[in-house]
């Protein structure tokens, strides 16, 4: 086993102590030492200084004074009825939420039977009552759509559904008034069907807006007699 140091290995730092101790090995010198503040300029100094940048700038002269800019020459025109009105209409519906029915547009429809609180359809557009059931009938012909919401009703009546969606579209394509969606209106309203309804009324926009209508459904159908007594009011 050996005991030594294998002298063949490169050691090349091996003698840097000896040569270091013997001060044979060149040193780089020491950074001089820098204060650790700045040295202060006296008055004067200063004053040198700002002279020496100032040299070459000319000074303004004293004689002209800054000037505002001219105002704008503004005129007072009669104000507007109708503008002050429209403007007043939209402070109240800011501030209170009062003021503007969005839902009565041309296209806003709904009826109800009579007797019944008119509050009962507002809740229904706003739509406080859970849609339970739909149907989209948009693009279908009138004499293929009404048997499909015959028995979408009264399927809903069975399962024992209060609130149905009925998908209609808005008509924009017709030539005159929108045909699907007026004698879907006039089934529910005026047909056999109304015996079935409660109340309705458009949707609100993420429903379909006018292109659809919530339908409020009776537990149980109404009876002829009463059917005569209690027809239905309907609103455009």
């Amino acid at each position: 086993m050996k005991t030594g140091h294998d002298k063949s290995f490169h050691r090349p730092f091996s003698r840097l102590k000896d040569l270091v101790d013997q001060k044979r090995l060149p040193l780089a010198p020491l950074p001089e030492s820098r204060p650790d503040h700045q040295v202060r300029l006296t008055k004067q100094q200063e004053e040198e200084l700002f002279a020496r940048a100032m040299a070459d700038v000319t000074p303004l002269n004293h004689n002209r004074h800054w000037q505002p800019p001219a105002r704008r020459l503004t005129f007072q025109t009669t104000p507007n009825l109708e503008e002050e009105e429209s403007v007043n209409a939209l402070r109240c519906l800011i501030q209170t939420g009062r003021g503007f029915v969005v839902a009565q547009t041309a296209e806003y429809m709904e009826a109800s039977r009579q007797g019944i609180d008119p509050r009962i359809t507002r809740r229904l557009h706003r739509g406080c009552y859970t849609i339970q059931d739909h149907i989209d009938l948009h693009g279908l012909f009138v004499r293929d759509a009404e048997p499909i919401l015959q028995r979408f009703i009264e399927r809903s009546v069975r399962h024992g559904c209060q609130a149905v969606l009925i998908i209609h579209g808005r008509g924009r394509k017709s030539p005159c008034i929108p045909v699907l969606k007026a004698k879907v209106i006039d089934w529910l309203a005026r047909g056999p069907l109304r015996a079935h309804v409660i109340a309705l009324t458009s949707a609100r926009a993420c429903d379909g807006g006018a292109g659809a209508t919530y339908v409020l459904l009776r537990r149980r159908p109404i009876g002829k007699r009463e059917r005569k007594t209690n027809p239905m009011d309907k609103h455009n």
